[in-house]
């Protein structure tokens, strides 16, 4: 039983994971192989954006796949029939199909929430290769394989006080031990603190830099932020070697340790992008990551900040990046070519731009029109039309008349706050409006919803945490938040369906007698379901008679033993 489809296999969503963090994700993964997750959503009551646990993955039916495009350069792939999020006349969420979007704007994340495994040290173990790693630990290893090592090196390891990486268990690895490239000079403890510095001069090697199997590279222009890169490098005892030429200076990092260390985490080449761990770092090495980025391969202005780059991976993840730091984000991509005087070369492709702005600009500034809501405020002030307009300092009532009747469908966020604050200064309680403008979300216009091309099975995923309304997930490029399907009866399930109802705006809904209120369609199966719902499955619904509530307390993660 579904009541629509959702996305493709291959399409991202950003979640959080117990062994990963927060990281991007092909949506068809994560629901065949059900892994445990925690969704980034708002919640329709408050419009803060928080984590919430998955609670069902869902396979829905072969569909027709359409791109969704946003004003801001957001864009997600849907079926037709999915819903974004928009709102309505009195300033409650409400559901839009994909279909029906074009000219709507819809909810996209104006922050991203803190980690719940939020970290500040990097567990070197875990970014290098064992077989081409010694450490080193005067208070001795425990148990080693010496089997492991080469005969005659057994006596140097010990001597040295250390030992293969390969040959120590990780379960039984001391914290306390220092690692090192195999006959390398440069020595670092296992646990390296995340700094801003580093921040710095992880998103400086992204923009401007390359990793070889002992060594890091980078040049630029500007021997000042040359020096801030080196200086980092210096303070652990690393060989550095400068050369310049007579259009660019070129600095090597000579240490193979550093070089795993950043293939590892930010990759090399055309590969190059900023680590999806990096989403679980302070908000300061953010901060920093971001300038050293933008120091690389940026333009600034009054206005906004500008990354250019040719990888579209980044450009995506430098938009998640700005989000996670609260700034108004948008990306382009236009065909370029151009010449590379320090490079000395031609080069033509696809070159994206990510535009950063903490106030909004041409993007991000309208809101749909809460006319009702505004009409309510009003009236609860005891103004009439003029007096309003005069309250606000407009010249006249048209400017009051115009908003309540929606002569527009939205509205510039300043205007809003004109609203707001004037009837705020009568007494009236706006807090909805408080929440709209100064909640988690934003809201962007779409401006296209196209075929692709692809007809393909869909996926979907429920995020309804301890009975409660949440139902959306954040996914596709840039950002875009998107609506849970309806749940699903599992092949095998036996008993009587609950319907649930739920009112996610501010007004109330009158239901009458006759009104089709739901919908259920019923897909055939080509073979008996491999895992049928039932007591095998620890199922909790099976053979229930009646409506039931939520039994999910009884889970393990709440005490239980389902």
């Amino acid at each position: 039983m579904v009541v629509h489809a959702s996305l493709p296999y291959d399409e991202e969503v950003f979640l959080w994971t117990p062994e990963g963090g927060f990281g991007f994700h092909e949506i068809g993964d994560i629901v065949e192989n059900e892994r445990l997750a925690r969704a980034v959503s708002f919640d329709p009551k408050t419009l803060e954006v928080g984590t919430h646990r998955v609670t069902d993955y869902i396979t829905n039916p072969t569909k027709r796949i359409y791109r969704v495009r946003l004003q801001s350069g957001r864009e997600v792939l849907v079926t037709k029939d999915h819903n974004l999020f928009t709102l309505d006349d009195h300033g409650g969420v409400s559901r839009v199909s994909s279909e029906d979007a074009e000219g709507t704007h819809v909810m996209v994340p104006a922050t991203l929430p803190d980690s719940p495994t939020a970290t500040d040290t990097l567990d070197l173990a875990n970014l290098v290769d064992p077989e081409e790693t010694t450490l080193y630990a005067a208070d001795g290893f425990g148990e080693v394989d010496w089997r492991r090592v080469p005969a005659g090196s057994r006596r140097f390891y010990e001597e040295t006080e250390s030992a293969p990486m390969a040959a120590l268990s990780r379960t039984e690895m001391p914290s306390q031990v220092e690692i090192s490239f195999k006959q390398g000079d440069t020595k670092l403890t296992r646990e390296l603190e995340v700094t801003p510095e580093f921040g710095w001069v992880l998103g400086f090697y992204i923009a401007e830099g390359y990793a070889r199997r002992k060594q890091i590279q980078i040049s630029n222009v500007d021997e000042t932020l040359l020096e801030r890169f080196v200086d980092f490098f210096e303070t652990h005892d690393t060989g550095v070697c400068w050369r310049e030429t007579d259009r660019i200076t070129k600095v090597t990092i000579s240490s193979a340790l550093w070089s795993g260390i950043f293939r590892e985490l930010a990759g090399t080449n055309e590969r190059k992008t900023i680590p999806e761990r990096a989403f679980d770092w302070p908000e300061p090495v953010l901060e920093a990551l971001l300038e050293g980025l933008l120091d690389g391969d940026g333009c600034r202005r009054e206005s906004r900040d500008t990354l250019y780059t040719a990888y579209p991976e980044l450009a995506n993840r430098a938009a998640y990046l700005g989000s996670r730091l609260g700034l108004l984000t948008s990306i382009y991509s236009r065909e370029r070519e151009t010449y590379i005087p320090m490079s000395d070369v031609e080069w033509s492709g696809e070159m994206w731009a990510v535009d950063f702005s903490e106030d909004a600009h041409k993007r991000g500034q309208y809101v749909p029109t809460p006319n009702s809501l505004l009409r309510q405020y009003r009236e609860n002030a005891d103004m009439r039309m003029q007096e309003a307009a005069d309250a606000m300092g407009y010249s006249s009532k048209s400017s009051i008349s115009n908003v309540e009747n929606e002569e527009y469908e939205s509205i510039k966020r300043d205007t809003l706050e004109r609203f707001r604050d004037a009837y705020d200064r009568a007494g009236v309680d706006t807090s909805r409006v408080d929440q709209i403008l100064d909640g988690g979300v934003r809201f962007e216009e779409v401006i296209a919803v196209e075929k692709t091309g692809r007809v393909e099975p869909t996926y979907d995923l429920e995020v309804q945490p301890d009975g409660r309304t949440i139902e959306n997930f954040i996914g596709g490029r840039g950002g875009v938040f998107l609506s849970n399907t309806a749940g699903l009866c599992d092949p095998g399930y036996q008993g009587q369906i609950t319907l649930e109802l739920s009112n996610l705006g501010a007004a109330p809904v009158a239901l009458a007698p006759d009104m089709r209120i739901s919908q259920l369609t019923f897909t055939e199966l080509s073979s008996p379901a491999e895992r049928p719902y039932g007591s095998e499955r620890g199922s909790k619904y099976q053979d229930q008679s009646g409506p039931q509530a939520s039994r999910i307390g009884g889970d393990r993660e709440f005490g239980g033993d389902q």
